[in-house]
């Protein structure tokens, strides 16, 4: 007759079974369809871009929002109230020619700079978000948005060199490389996941 095993010890082993479950499970997460995915944190790298995306969003919301606001008002008027709390003197020629800009302003042009505005944040805002939960669609959308301003860079420089062009040249590259490195490391993690899972 086979002895059967103290309460404590089955106790113990069913704990450290459950144990190993949640750990196992704590390395996954659902994806839309209800199968378990590895779970792929945004680096530091790619928050920092995520985050720059929001503010950028919100920012632009509140512009568009204002924008809107301003649509049945008298441009001109709200412009030289914004003159005279700076204490700039209306009579300036610069401030006149933006007051004599702003009186020809038609709702109509407003409408279309809210719209135009609030789309682009909509779009900054959804980046943003994919891109800080570790979406693999905001990635590869990053990477094109970070490296399509490199090549017309190059034509601007090669057109009219400045200094300021040639930094921002630099800095854009180092930024698309970064991107496209770390993107690519993330898109073979993956491809490398879903071929173990098809096993």
């Amino acid at each position: 007759m086979a002895r059967s095993r103290p309460e404590g010890t089955r106790v113990a082993g069913a704990t450290q079974t459950l144990h190993g479950y949640s750990r196992a499970f704590s390395k996954t997460s659902w994806d839309h369809g209800g199968n378990l995915t590895p779970k792929t944190k945004a680096p530091l790298g790619l928050r920092l871009i995520a985050a720059a995306k929001l503010a950028k969003g919100v920012a632009l919301s509140c512009l568009s929002l204002g924008i809107f606001d301003l649509i049945h008002k008298d441009l001109a008027a709200v412009a030289l109230h914004f003159v005279q709390i700076a204490r700039i003197s209306p009579e300036n020629r610069y401030v006149e020619i933006m007051l004599d800009r702003l009186g020809l302003v038609e709702p109509a042009t407003l409408v279309r700079l809210g719209i135009a505005s609030a789309l682009y944040a909509s779009i900054l805002l959804v980046e943003g978000l994919g891109l800080w939960f570790g979406a693999a669609w905001a990635e590869y959308v990053v990477v094109v948005s970070s490296g399509i301003f490199v090549p017309e860079e190059c034509l601007a420089i090669l057109r009219h060199f400045t200094w300021l062009r040639l930094a921002i040249l630099i800095l854009n590259g180092i930024i698309f490389a970064y991107v496209a490195v770390l993107v690519w490391e993330r898109y073979r993690v993956r491809r490398s996941a879903r071929a173990a899972k098809g096993r």
